[in-house]
């Protein structure tokens, strides 16, 4: 039994295991959170998308947002030439877009370190801001070789680190900035970056201006001019729009490609043109993608902001020693004019980080609808005799994620982004929709169906409790299980790989749990051909008793001292079954010894009327007798009658009684068995008499 419980608790375990991979493999798109940021490009370099189709003789991408069952129409006279063709397009659409996905967060990455660059530049600026003002105070009230003199120098010093390390910062800034610029690919996706903002606060900008436009009287000069730049704004906006669609359906490397790439250039120029337009008639518009990215400023001010102390020393410039209060209060102000372009750079730059975690989300998005359409033709490759594996790999490989868990700011902004996404949070939101309200609607309709399936058993005669109890189960639990595999494919999880782990598993389970098997193939037997039911009285295997309840594992037989036996059903069904109490009625049958000088027709008739002198037993079937055998001292004779079930028990001990007080006063004697008696007598003898007296 040890082992056993050890087996079943291994198989367990490996079950668990085996279902949470199955499914975190089989979801169309999963996201998982890690400390750090992985770059989608190394798992892309790992992986190798092989097919041996000519992407440009597919006929399938032409339109990369087509609705997902034309699709599965499109493709179904396809032969498997013709799907490699397919494979392959979609193959190279969803690598590009992994590929921008990549550099995107690349992009993220770095920007989180020029805005922590330039965090640290301000915090070392606010320190050094407070040293000279220190510094300036102790100088105004100081004389030469006064204490306030030294604490004015010590405080100049540290205000000369402070800004060293700022100098530092804003250097190591401008050089992530400029290497950025350098790598073509990190150019264009804070350039792509750029464009969602910019179309973000274009169509801002359109409110805007609407909402001023009514303030200005109909047919007014004031209110045409207005409407003219709003239309042209419209346009732009339009023509910008149409201009990335055109560019995102394009096939990278083609000609369509090249002349999208041209279009949506002109598109983003008159779209600038159309926001400058309403600027120049609203000044309180403000453009939040214009990233202040003034680094060389930055420095030129820290370079002429001279600092020297006590020993020479100096920061920038050329050697000016520091005598005045006038002199101390230019370069705090200096400082302070240094940390404010700091900050308008880094909030900037935040923005620009913004923008390009809605630039990720939405890429992530038309990964997700490429991945959906590619599936469709992989599912009709494999019908039709291809093999998908390694392409299901690759998408598997691409379709994962990771986020900076450090990066609070961040993460918020990209679950809000994600959320709102149309491919994200609201496409998962409509998916557990649909999934609970599957659930619910199987439990619903199991219960119904369960409740009209005990009425329709209860009447039929030939269903046991037990059977009717069995069904009844199957179809509520079975209900709700259908429903959570409809509900599964609801959540875009793939019910075919759960089947063959289902089967896989019942090979192993049917192995480490036979007798349990053993049992509950018993237990249906019982209940498909009904031997008893729950309250009859039944021998097993020479256990005598009431059946108290029968389930798929095992009977339970209440005995006549109130003891329980629990019997498997394996034992019952593969033993000698004797059911005393089947049906409604049951016979009594008393058995008596009648001796040989006894009148033994009188007998009978005198058992007979006893029988049916007792109100509860039935008159239909007669009471009677049966003349058994002759023994060798007596005649065998049984009075049988009828009676209920319930009141068998008690009708019996009537009867007995009855028998015996009516035979007493027939003067009628049973027989009894001949008695022997042996009598036996112990002889004590005395070991000290003479041998000659021993007996």
């Amino acid at each position: 039994m040890h082992y056993r419980v050890r087996a079943i608790f291994l198989v367990s375990i490996v079950c668990a295991v085996t279902v949470w991979g199955t499914l975190g493999r089989s979801a169309c798109s999963s996201a998982s959170l890690s400390q750090t940021v992985q770059a989608e490009e190394t798992g892309i370099e790992k992986v190798k998308a092989i097919t041996s189709g000519d992407a440009q003789a597919a006929i399938t991408t032409t339109n990369i947002d087509i609705p997902v069952d034309e699709l599965r129409l499109l493709v179904k006279p396809l032969t498997q030439e013709e799907l490699d063709h397919e494979t392959a397009a979609w193959l190279l659409l969803l690598k590009e877009k992994v590929r921008k996905i990549s550099h995107a967060e690349i992009a993220i990455k770095r920007q989180n370190q020029t805005i922590k660059t330039q965090q640290e530049a301000v915090q070392s600026l606010e320190k050094a801001q407070k040293a000279l003002s220190a510094a300036k105070e102790y100088q105004s009230r100081s004389h030469l070789d006064s204490p306030d003199s030294q604490k004015a120098i010590t405080k100049v010093e540290e205000a000369q680190e402070n800004l060293r390390k700022a100098q530092s910062a804003v250097k190591k800034a401008a050089a992530s900035k400029t290497e950025v610029q350098n790598d073509l690919d990190l150019s264009n996706a804070f350039n792509n970056a750029q464009d969602v903002g910019k179309l973000h606060n274009a169509k801002k900008i359109l409110t805007q201006a609407k909402r001023l436009r009514r303030e200005n009287r109909n047919n007014s000069l004031a209110y045409e001019s207005a409407t003219r730049k709003i239309d042209t704004l419209e346009e732009a906006i339009n023509a910008f729009e149409n201009a990335q669609a055109a560019f995102k359906d394009a096939v990278p490397e083609s000609p369509t490609f090249i002349q999208a790439t041209q279009e949506l250039e002109v598109a983003q120029k008159l779209l600038i043109r159309a926001k400058e337009l309403i600027i120049g008639t609203n000044k309180t518009s403000v453009d939040p993608t214009d990233s202040v990215q003034n680094f060389d400023k930055v420095s030129i001010i820290l370079e002429t902001n001279k600092i020297t102390g006590h020993s020479g020393t100096t920061i920038a410039g050329p050697v000016k020693v520091v005598h005045d209060t006038d002199s101390l209060n230019q370069k705090s102000k200096n400082l302070e004019i240094a940390v404010k372009e700091l900050q308008t750079n880094t909030a900037a730059e935040s923005n620009l980080k913004n923008q390009l975690v809605m630039t990720v989300i939405s890429l992530q998005a038309e990964r997700t609808e490429i991945v959906d359409r590619l599936r469709i033709i992989l599912n009709e490759l494999e019908r039709k005799g291809g093999d998908p594996q390694p392409h299901q790999q690759y998408i598997n490989a691409v379709s994962s994620f990771a986020v900076d868990l450090k990066d609070t700011q961040g993460l918020r902004f990209r679950f809000i982004s994600w959320f709102q996404s149309g491919e994200g949070g609201w496409r998962w939101t409509t998916n557990l929709g649909q999934f609970l309200s599957i659930v619910i609607t199987s439990i619903i309709i199991s219960q119904i169906l369960s409740l009209i399936l005990q009425r329709l058993l209860f009447h039929c005669a030939g269903v046991s409790a037990l059977l009717r109890q069995f069904i009844i189960m199957v179809v509520r639990r079975g209900g709700v299980i259908m429903g959570i595999m409809l509900g599964l494919t609801a959540l875009e999880v793939s019910i075919g790989p759960i089947l063959a782990l289902l089967g896989g598993a019942s090979f192993v389970l049917a192995f480490a749990l036979q007798s349990n098997l053993s049992n509950f193939a018993s237990g249906l037997m019982l209940m498909l051909y009904k031997p008893f039911d729950v309250g009859d009285e039944v021998k097993v295997n020479s256990i005598w008793g009431n059946v108290d309840s029968i389930t798929l594992a095992n009977t339970k037989i209440i005995g006549f001292n109130s003891q329980i036996f629990t019997i498997p059903n394996n034992v019952v069904w593969g033993g000698t079954i004797e059911t005393l109490s089947h049906g409604k009625i049951r016979q009594l049958k008393i058995w008596l010894r009648i001796g040989f000088d006894e009148d033994l027709a009188r007998v009978e008739r005198l058992l007979v009327e006893i029988i049916q002198s007792h109100p509860k037993v039935l008159q239909d079937p007669h009471p009677k007798t049966n003349v058994w055998q002759v023994e060798d001292y007596y005649i065998s004779v049984a009075a049988n009658g009828w009676t209920t079930k319930t009141e068998f028990w008690g009708v019996h001990e009537d009867l007995i009684r009855m028998i015996r007080e009516q035979f007493e006063k027939e003067g009628i004697r049973l027989a009894a068995l001949p008695q022997q008696n042996i009598r036996v007598q112990q002889v004590l003898i005395d070991t000290n008499l003479p041998q000659s007296e021993k007996v």
